[in-house]
């Protein structure tokens, strides 16, 4: 098969964790390195980077803007993208279209239409997530559904959203779970944990970063041994006012001994950190599915969460992590200070996470992606 990846805001195969780039950069890319393996795969953006060919995949810039631009502004480029891209690629060739995002599923519905070619959307995000959220977006979102072929959601949880507030057809929904690197995830039991916390996700209201912090100035009152690290770059209009925010609270609570902002890392390095962990801190209002907590799980490493969506599909109290609606709970400080003091407990917790984890794997996820693809064909 040739397919058509089309990530129109942000370039996979670069950095995560800053600006617009976060869990569907990895998605696209694994998913693109395991389906190049059996098929033709073109990986088209409009964000600058560099181009390059591996084998059978070709991932393809057209370099129309710069990574830090906000989403917003990167919209007016939509059509410059879209002619573009039929002087850069044949699209008559391609027997599947793979569109990421909204506005990625313009551009896709456009070109699908044009061409008489199957549609296959994921939304990664959706714009009723966002406080207040933006009713052209969401209607775009409907029209995007609508013409699709199939739409793919992340977890029960999206395929519940979209069914219910977009009224999309169920026959048109199939849930594919992402999975995990384990080529990169995978912990070294040697390695002697510490009383580290991480915060992983670009820095963003949305993330909820500030809840992290009230909780960690909370439950110092109970173990002051700890040491939390926040990786992760602005991202959107009000990124840098929002980290501002985030250190100003840091300053006023006297949390500066606790607390170390640590900008975006690449995988590896984010790696080496989970392996001397023993908590991840995941805030973040909505998700679709929630990579980071189960890379987190991959390296024996428990979730605290208030996300009561997809994160509930993955996480189970006293088991592989904690939820809690409210982080400034008894309930909590007893579970992490457990982890922090209580080996015993740690090691039967980690060895929770392992397995949990081994229920995602990208070569999986990308199967299940190619057959669907394979019925179109």
């Amino acid at each position: 098969m040739k397919i058509l990846q089309i990530s129109f805001h942000t370039a996979p195969y670069g950095s995560t964790g800053k600006f617009d780039s976060g869990g569907l950069n990895i998605y696209v890319e694994k998913i693109s390195d395991q389906l190049s393996k059996n098929n033709h795969v073109t990986v088209i953006t409009a964000e600058k980077t560099e181009s390059f060919e591996k084998g059978n995949l070709d991932f393809k810039s057209l370099n129309l803007f710069d990574k830090d631009l906000s989403v917003e502004d990167k919209e007016v480029y939509l059509q410059e993208f879209i002619n573009k891209l039929y002087e850069s690629v044949d699209v008559e060739s391609f027997d599947v279209i793979h569109a990421h995002y909204w506005l990625s599923g313009l551009v896709g519905k456009e070109i699908a239409n044009k061409f008489n070619k199957p549609l296959v959307y994921t939304s990664h995000s959706l714009g009723i997530f966002l406080d207040g959220y933006n009713k052209e977006r969401v209607d775009c979102e409907k029209i995007i559904m609508t013409s699709s072929d199939v739409v793919t959601t992340s977890s029960l949880f999206e395929e519940e959203m979209i069914l219910k507030n977009y009224k999309v057809d169920s026959n048109k929904m199939k849930q594919i779970t992402p999975g995990v690197d384990v080529e990169i995830f995978t912990p070294d039991r040697t390695i002697k944990r510490k009383n580290i916390f991480l915060s992983i996700g670009r820095i963003q209201e949305q993330k909820g970063q500030i809840e992290t912090i009230k909780f960690l100035d909370n439950f110092r009152k109970v173990e002051n041994n700890f040491l939390c690290y926040f990786i992760g770059g602005p991202s959107g209009k009000s990124g840098n006012e929002y980290l501002d925010e985030l250190k100003g609270a840091v300053t006023d609570l006297n949390l500066e001994s606790h607390i170390e902002f640590l900008d975006n890392l690449p995988q590896k390095k984010i790696k080496e950190l989970l392996n001397t962990s023993k908590l991840l801190i995941h805030t973040s209002k909505f998700e679709t599915f929630g990579l980071v907590a189960v890379e987190a799980n991959a390296m024996g490493v428990p979730v605290l969460t208030t996300n009561s969506g997809s994160l509930l599909e993955i996480v189970e109290n006293n088991k592989n992590g904690y939820y809690s609606e409210n982080l400034i709970d008894g309930n909590v400080n007893n579970f992490v200070k457990d982890l922090l003091n209580n080996n015993k407990k740690f090691d039967e917790i980690m060895l929770n996470c392992l397995e949990k984890s081994k229920g995602y794997n990208w070569a999986n996820t990308a199967i299940k992606i190619e057959n669907l693809y394979k019925l179109f064909v």
